[in-house]
């Protein structure tokens, strides 16, 4: 295998280790367990939500650039994810409703 290749694959797992770390490090995690599974949950969110962005969105960028975006997915990512499954829980039924509708031709009073 590449060793540039393997290379390039460590220093995305360490962008998205350390992206994921943060919140943490920066928090007041009163559990150490919860910390723990906050750092893992966040790496795997940018381990693989990342290059699904990358490939989506920046194709022909560098591989600093890929980076700096999972570095960002394991910041961040948790929080969106947080904030979309509120989204779903409180608008969830109106939305799929919605979907629903505009895929089936819902009844027009």
């Amino acid at each position: 295998m590449d060793t540039m290749l393997l290379f390039t694959r460590f220093w995305l797992l360490l962008a998205a280790i350390g992206g994921a770390t943060l919140p943490v490090a920066l928090g007041n995690e009163p559990s150490r367990k919860r910390a723990v599974v906050q750092v893992v949950c966040g790496t795997m969110l940018a381990v693989f939500l990342a290059p699904a962005l990358e490939g989506r969105f920046l194709p022909d960028s560098p591989a600093e650039i890929h980076a700096g975006v999972s570095f960002l997915v394991g910041c961040f990512g948790l929080r969106v994810t947080m904030i979309a499954q509120r989204l779903v829980d409180s608008r969830g039924e109106s939305l799929a409703n919605r979907v629903i509708d505009r895929i089936a031709g819902g009844d027009k009073p």
